[in-house]
């Protein structure tokens, strides 16, 4: 889809949308990251981190188009959770998601080999990725190519965070696992979201009618949402969509109202083995949000979105 396109998917009537806000970028010293400002508030709306130096690249923070910030980075009770960012949990049963608290690194190294960044005339842009997986000093088990296209803010104040990643094994075969799921543990892997531990009054809905982890934990759904007030008395959310191409579609989630916490889990129900040389595709998108998600609305989102 195009920026444009993607800018224009979600209409609303003339009555309801606002000026359009004061936007300016802000690039990370030598070209490790960039941020979209708004120039009234000051505030990063998001700001993408491709830090060799950082243990993983992620999104932080991702807010309302005000600079409202809707995510937590690395929180004292879960110091590798980085607000919204991607990590295998186990690859050949070596952890690649929590990290040593002395070193700050996992045993699993995610290593970003290339970042490049492209900025849309619109405040759209487009962020491109080269990563590996790898043990210390040794060749890569897999590497990934990651492309995320932040879409340009809608009329509404919305904007989108398309996600594609292309995951090609290395020279032998790989198994990717995770902790097996238990109550409400184990069973997380993938793209993650991760909230303030203050974050209150808010709930989650998905595709399939659930409105609480109790109901949502492990299930399979096409979306999910998780919504409700904001510090400064608003009302913002953020969906992620699972693209109906992705492998094992729909995918389960895993869902913590606690932490707060969700994530599109592709292992959470079983390991997955994948062949020297094979590639897998996943694609999401992230849908920052200014109103509580409804059903109709975000089911018309992901139909837009799986047409591509």
């Amino acid at each position: 889809m195009s920026w444009v396109a993607l800018a224009c998917s979600l209409s609303v009537n003339a009555a309801e949308q606002t000026p359009p806000p004061a936007l300016g970028w802000e690039a990370m010293p030598n070209d490790t990251g960039l941020a979209l400002i708004n120039k009234t508030t000051s505030l990063p709306v998001w700001r993408a981190v491709c830090d060799p130096a950082q243990p993983k690249p992620y999104i932080y923070p991702l807010a309302t188009i005000d600079g409202t910030e809707l995510t937590a980075n690395s929180p004292a009770d879960h110091v590798w959770h980085h607000s919204l960012w991607f990590a295998w949990k186990y690859i050949n049963h070596i952890n690649y998601w929590e990290v040593d608290k002395k070193t700050g690194l996992s045993p699993g190294r995610t290593n970003i080999k290339s970042a490049r960044f492209h900025r849309g005339g619109d405040f759209s842009a487009r962020v491109e990725m080269d990563i590996e997986y790898a043990l210390p000093g040794q060749p890569p088990v897999m590497r990934e190519s990651r492309v995320m296209e932040f879409g340009a803010p809608r009329p509404d104040g919305a904007y989108a965070i398309d996600w594609d990643a292309k995951f090609t094994v290395g020279d032998a075969d790989i198994t990717l696992d995770r902790t097996p799921p238990k109550a409400k543990s184990g069973g997380y892997a993938g793209l993650s979201l991760r909230f303030p531990k203050g974050t209150t009054g808010w709930s989650f809905l998905t595709s399939e009618g659930a409105h609480n982890s109790d109901e949502g934990n492990g299930k399979c759904a096409r979306w999910v949402d998780f919504s409700g007030p904001t510090k400064k008395g608003t009302v913002a959310g953020i969906t992620v969509f699972d693209h109906p191409a992705n492998p094992r579609h729909p995918t389960a989630w895993y869902l913590n109202e606690g932490h707060p916490y969700f994530s599109p889990a592709l292992i959470y129900l079983e390991p997955m083995t994948l062949k020297a040389g094979a590639t897998i595709r996943l694609r999401y998108r992230v849908l920052v949000h200014n109103d509580a998600g409804k059903a109709d609305a975000l089911e018309r989102e992901w139909k837009s979105f799986a047409k591509d």
